[in-house]
């Protein structure tokens, strides 16, 4: 039997800690220090601590992060012998909807509490179907729900990719050439049509570095020291936040630091890899899943009542402290639950993907 990678789950542990971070540090800003982050800029902000909120705020590459590492795990899979293309779809099914339907049945009950009007059932039909992740189609997320946007690129790459992968291997094409191909194609054909769709850069970057063998990934892992990855990765995030950065640019560079950070966390041996494995760390990767889709409602409950649980003497910083653990312990609590009722029984009929894969013939 395989063991999980505690580094990748940590990693995932990373990537949906800085999710929490968008949605909290927004909500905190808006509350508390007179402006919405997603209207006011980098620039419009002048003093030093509403600056590191906004910061901590512009954290959406957490969820690039996951794109990545589903490409790689997914390709992982599909690349295994023998596939079964509608075996492998009926898994995908099981394992991203029970979570998303019970967390999507707890957002709409929160509602009323909210005083927040239930969607239409148009709107649920189509957050059913993630639609609410295309933009040119109009249809909203349903409040404390609208990260499931990101399950549209999951969604539509875990029913291409795999045809990709299949027609590369009966036209006798190269697996990475097609991978590339298909990726620049997913990333900019729909433009054309006024969806803008580059983050499926990501899932297939992803799926290019799961091509490698355990030896490539070392040497891609020795090559780059940790405090120069860190650096990097500090560097173009705040470059992009600052606004030196554009989106575009943002993306190829992200996804090549992320490429780097996969290689290390999959070999394991680096001090960066080890600190990903962290216990406490990588137990929340774990249940990052149900995290994802249940964080909104506990920073949303945090914020209905802040009145009653803000602490004066603890100023602006102590507070904005204090409520962000209480928010991160809600939905930890949230995402075991949910974890334990959605999600658990699906790993207990699976077997973790072999992250070490094989040397190419």
């Amino acid at each position: 039997m395989l063991s999980r990678n505690r580094s990748l789950d940590g990693l995932r542990g990373v990537a949906v800690i800085l999710t929490f971070l968008v949605h909290f540090c927004g909500t905190y800003m808006a509350t508390f220090r007179g402006g919405n982050p997603n209207v006011v800029r980098f620039a419009g902000w002048s003093d030093p601590f509403d600056r590191f909120l906004y910061w901590l705020f512009h954290s959406h590459h957490g969820v690039y992060i996951f794109f990545m590492l589903s490409g790689f795990l997914i390709c992982r899979i599909v690349l295994k012998t023998p596939f079964v293309y509608v075996s492998f779809v009926g898994k995908r099914i099981v394992r991203v909807y029970p979570a998303f339907l019970l967390a999507l049945a707890v957002c709409a009950a929160l509602g009323p509490l909210l005083e927040i009007p239930p969607p239409t059932w148009r709107v649920v039909i189509m957050n059913l179907e993630f639609l609410n992740g295309v933009p040119p189609v109009g249809v909203p997320g349903i409040v404390f729900n609208n990260v499931t946007w990101s399950l549209f690129y999951e969604m539509a790459f875990y029913l291409v990719f795999p045809i990709v992968i299949l027609i590369a291997h009966k036209t006798g094409v190269s697996v990475v050439p097609a991978i590339i191909f298909s990726g620049l194609l997913a990333a900019y054909l729909p433009a054309a049509l006024g969806f803008y769709s580059e983050f499926f850069l990501f899932l297939f970057a992803g799926a290019v570095v799961a091509t490698l063998g355990p030896n490539a990934i070392r040497r891609v892992a020795d090559t780059f020291p940790d405090y120069s990855l860190i650096a990097l990765y500090v560097l173009i995030t705040s470059f992009f936040t600052i606004g030196f950065l554009n989106t575009s640019q943002f993306v190829w560079a992200f996804a090549g630091c992320v490429s780097i950070l996969l290689c290390k966390a999959i070999d394991g041996q680096s001090p960066l890899a080890r600190a990903l494995a962290w216990k406490p760390l990588s137990e929340l990767g774990r249940i990052s899943y149900s995290f994802y889709l249940l964080h909104s409602v506990a920073i949303s409950l945090v914020f209905k009542w802040w009145w009653l649980l803000y602490i004066q003497p603890l100023r602006p910083l102590g507070n904005g402290i204090y409520l962000a653990a209480a928010a991160f312990v809600g939905s930890t609590l949230l995402a075991w639950i949910s974890f334990q009722v959605a999600e658990r029984f699906y790993f207990r009929g699976h077997a973790p993907v072999d992250v070490r894969g094989a040397e190419p013939a």
